[in-house]
């Protein structure tokens, strides 16, 4: 468990923001403030390898397998993970923006993925999809791909998430139809039934629900 005193200014200034905010909300447990009272790491190693940003977001590391949907299907159902039909028709579809035709990552490449809070924005009723974008952009994250979200629904447990604050990660990439014509996007989802990989049907203002946070990418330097 890291010593607070020991960790760098921007992990340190992350982890304040994120007890200010805990205790703001009412979500703060008495054991993460007798820990953090004593200098140490509320959150432990328990998020490794999750680390934070400049800007008080986590920041984790993946890595690109170049999965098709189908292989991505198997892939998490064999690991136990579980995927709604609707995700599974995502990562199936076969259209001009179709998960296999532009959502795929590289095989290989190192991708860094911030998750980005939504709760200030969310909470002055402008948390819609594409005020969610511009605020990304704020901060200089770019659009991801949908394919960081099956790395992330393995990288993330919904014990971590509810470490994190989040009740779940939507991933702000293009929007992808399902078999019934509707844009999707990706969501790792904090559920007690196991760790679900849901897909769900959004438009540029439709209001998110608090909450959640979203997923995108830093720039490659």
């Amino acid at each position: 468990m890291g010593i607070i005193g020991t960790l760098p200014g921007d992990r340190l200034a992350g982890l304040l923001i994120d007890q200010i905010e805990k205790i703001r909300k009412g979500a703060l447990t008495l054991d993460e403030l007798a820990l953090f009272t004593q200098r140490k790491n509320p959150f432990g190693d328990t998020l490794s390898p999750i680390s934070r940003n400049q800007h008080g977001h986590f920041v984790a590391t993946i890595t690109g397998l170049n999965l098709t949907g189908a292989e991505e299907i198997a892939r998490l159902e064999a690991a136990g993970y579980r995927i709604s039909e609707y995700a599974k028709s995502v990562l199936l579809s076969v259209g001009t923006d179709g998960y296999d035709k532009k959502h795929r990552l590289i095989a290989g490449q190192t991708y860094q993925v911030a998750i980005m809070p939504g709760n200030v924005i969310v909470k002055n009723r402008d948390g819609t999809t594409a005020n969610l974008r511009k605020e990304a952009l704020r901060f200089g994250y770019e659009k991801p791909q949908a394919g960081i979200m099956p790395r992330i629904r393995e990288l993330v447990s919904g014990e971590q998430l509810k470490e994190m604050g989040f009740s779940y990660i939507t991933g702000l990439h293009d929007t992808i139809l399902d078999s019934d014509g509707d844009p999707n996007v990706l969501i790792a989802d904090r559920d007690d039934g196991g760790r679900w990989l849901y897909a769900y049907w959004v438009k540029s203002d439709d209001q998110w629900v608090d909450g959640g946070a979203f997923a995108v990418l830093v720039p490659a330097i």
